[in-house]
């Protein structure tokens, strides 16, 4: 039995390159695409296609936080984020938003196809290039040493946010925090990056490529 792939990607050359690639498995089928996340759910829920491939920059809704509402009209869909940002934050997000596998749009077929096979058979994808930069991250946390030098994940995840202009109680909800814990990450970020405002803090992030 075929493995029945859905493509949500807002780039329609990259749907179609993904499609004749993936349709030249014998036991790999694509069943649907969409160009954004909305319509991406609503494809999704429509095909209940065993593998989702998702992009994570898209216009409207981004990829990370349509996971979750994929998976809620999709219960059996495994997603596979494919995406050119090979950012520790954006691996940590996607996963914990309910992603089984992270690949990057460098890498090979045979990478991508290992990934739907993987993640078809319930089991987890990360790739070599996406895996090695995440744990170099974590392990530093987990030492400390990320606290004087570096922001850590969740504060990565707060600048990402005021770059978009969400103001605290919007970066709160997106986060699942408390609007005091945000003013608590945003003092250590402005700490850390030697800055005393939010515009200040986005700038230097920009420029230290902290984000993407």
């Amino acid at each position: 039995m075929s493995i029945r792939v859905f493509l949500i990607d807002d780039h329609t050359v990259v749907r179609q390159a993904l499609r004749v690639m993936l349709e030249t498995e014998p036991d790999i089928r694509v069943v649907g695409e969409a160009g954004d996340a909305r319509e991406g759910e609503t494809g999704v829920a429509a095909a209940r296609p065993d593998v989702a491939i998702v992009d994570l920059k898209m216009p409207g809704a981004s990829g990370i936080s349509a996971i979750p509402r994929l998976l809620a009209a999709s219960p059996d869909t495994a997603v596979v984020v494919f995406t050119m940002y090979n950012n520790p934050v954006y691996v940590y997000e996607a996963t914990h938003a309910g992603a089984s596998g992270y690949v990057l749009k460098s890498a090979s077929k045979d990478d991508l196809i290992r990934a739907v096979r993987a993640v078809h058979a319930g089991a987890g994808f990360l790739q070599d290039e996406v895996t090695r930069p995440l744990l170099r991250r974590l392990a530093l946390e987990a030492k400390g040493g990320a606290d004087r030098s570096s922001p850590s994940l969740r504060e990565v995840q707060v600048l990402e946010r005021l770059c978009l202009g969400n103001t605290n109680k919007e970066i709160a909800h997106a986060l699942a925090i408390s609007e005091e814990t945000v003013k608590t990450h945003l003092k250590r970020l402005y700490e850390k990056l030697g800055v005393s405002d939010r515009a200040q803090a986005v700038a230097i992030a920009l420029r230290q490529q902290l984000i993407d």
